[in-house]
């Protein structure tokens, strides 16, 4: 059974292939692909990686986009302890993050001249000022947030549904869904397999969402937008530890004229 996979805790180190890819209203508009490397040091205590960072197929070349790989690699390695649920409990190595950003800071100030440069350095500057402001920073990671899902509360109880709250878009308020397991099964190959499908029950419309809104302004029917989330999971029989994701996460505005789609995909190399 898939629950007594995801009961295991032994000890692993994989690594990963990840694909993002963005569309809006049915238009391509941007794909990120990365290898991650996770290793599992003790039941709840993770050690993660990541490297080969890839925007279009191509090597960050904008100069806007080779200062927030920059920034984003002062988080890694990220070292991190969980409940055992899944659920973050605490980065267990901020203080090196933060050593890290101090050495790497005054480069960045010499090198990244211009507006839209000094507020991401700032930004940072503040986040690393705050625990809480980075674990959310973490969270709002679409890799983080889908690999360390808490399967465990999930899959508990049979039926049950639970609302899971997604970053659809980038450093805003994560978007509410209702989910619930529709199949757990080993496959032929002896893989744990489990499919999880839902709907967005966010009261915010899709403009309140991307004006980063945390409550609709009112209850009205017209403030709630659409959309839809199938996750498939597979996991290693021999260690729990997750094999592959193939995400599909939609939002749309209650007129359909705005629709944004995340395909995601993460495999085992």
């Amino acid at each position: 059974m898939v629950q007594n996979i995801l009961e295991k805790k032994y000890p692993f180190r994989k690594e990963y292939g990840v694909v993002q890819t963005l569309f809006e209203n049915d238009e391509k508009k941007s794909k990120i692909t990365f290898i991650i490397e996770i290793e599992r040091l003790e039941p709840f205590e993770y050690s993660i990686r990541r490297k080969n960072i890839l925007i279009n197929d191509k090597v960050p070349d904008l100069v806007i986009e080779q200062l927030s790989e920059k920034i984003g690699n002062v988080f890694f390695p990220l070292e991190v302890e969980t409940l055992e649920s899944g659920n973050l409990k605490h980065i267990s190595n901020l203080d090196e993050i933060r050593k890290r950003w101090k050495s790497l800071k005054p480069k960045l100030v010499e090198y990244y001249k211009g507006k839209l440069a000094k507020e991401l350095i700032k930004n940072v500057e503040d986040e690393l000022e705050s625990k809480n402001i980075i674990q959310n920073r973490i969270l709002n990671s679409l890799f983080y947030r889908l690999y360390f899902l808490p399967f465990r509360d999930y899959i508990k109880e049979e039926n049950a549904d639970f609302d899971l709250y997604l970053p659809v878009f980038p450093f805003k308020n994560k978007v509410k869904y209702n989910i619930k397991i529709i199949d757990s099964k080993l496959s032929e190959e002896g893989k744990g397999v489990m499919k999880i499908s839902g709907k967005c029950i966010d009261q915010r419309s899709f403009e309140q969402i991307i004006n980063n809104r945390k409550n609709a302004e009112s209850d009205e029917e017209e403030n709630n937008c659409g959309g839809k989330v199938d996750l498939i999971y597979q996991f290693n029989k021999e260690d729990g530890s997750v094999f592959s994701i193939q995400a599909e996460i939609g939002l749309q505005s209650k007129d359909e004229k705005n629709i944004r789609l995340i395909n995601f995909e993460l495999y085992q190399l």
